[in-house]
């Protein structure tokens, strides 16, 4: 069988009558007849002459799909063009995790999410109520927020410099807006939580409101990345 380097594998795209290759553990399958490669894209997501090695542990199916399409090739051992921009000790750990080129991130990003808008659903019971242990609990989680924070935008940056080349799109420079508001925030709750500055009870309302829509729209933006929305 042929040996593919992974730039001769980007030219099988579909386009200009080509076929479409993919792959997958070092072997190379033309999927040119599945109807779900038909528009040169999978899912919306994955694009053809690549290798999804990394990409089949989040898709709805395992890799008995390959048994499909017929083997054409192998893939040639080395460092794909779209890592060639990191360091040497860092492309060799993505070739032999390559989960690790973007699933950290979305590990991470969920926590401060969750415990961010729980944080903002029990205060806002507590206005409501008026109930001590509501408020107790929605301190808490709002420090667990702030703790973990910090690590879903470290994994953020990480997975922008080895995946976009630190390239300000459009959604990552809102994404990038959103994260140092969100961190403004947080740091003005605990240096009041500590006793180092004084807000008023309404302004700490205000702020605990806002948590809310702005780590949805960081989701939002995430999401975006991830699955574009077809126009």
């Amino acid at each position: 069988m042929k040996e593919f380097t992974h730039e001769e594998l980007l030219s099988f795209n579909g386009k200009e009558g080509k076929p479409v290759y993919i792959a997958f553990e070092g072997k190379i399958y033309d999927v040119s007849q599945s109807p779900l490669w038909s528009k040169g894209i999978h899912m919306n997501r994955h694009l053809p002459g690549k290798d999804l090695s990394g990409d089949i542990s989040a898709a709805p199916h395992g890799p008995e799909v390959f048994e499909r399409y017929q083997q054409i090739g192998t893939l040639k051992k080395g460092a794909p063009e779209e890592l060639k921009h990191l360091p040497g000790f860092l492309q060799t750990l993505l070739q032999k995790f390559p989960m690790a080129r973007r699933h950290p991130h979305p590990m991470m990003v969920h926590f401060p999410i969750a415990f961010l808008m729980a944080s903002s659903l029990f205060y806002l019971l507590f206005f409501k109520f008026l109930h001590p242990s509501l408020r107790t609990t929605s301190t808490h989680l709002l420090i667990l927020g702030a703790i973990s924070t910090p690590f879903a935008i470290a994994t953020g940056l990480l997975t922008w410099w080895i995946n976009y080349k630190l390239k300000l799109t459009r959604f990552i420079k809102r994404k990038i807006q959103l994260s140092i508001l969100l961190l403004v925030i947080e740091v003005i709750f605990i240096l009041f939580l500590i006793g180092e500055v004084e807000i008023s009870y309404y302004t700490y309302l205000i702020l605990m409101l806002l948590v809310t829509p702005i780590v949805i729209l960081l989701g939002y933006y995430g999401g975006q990345m991830t699955f574009p929305s077809e126009k």
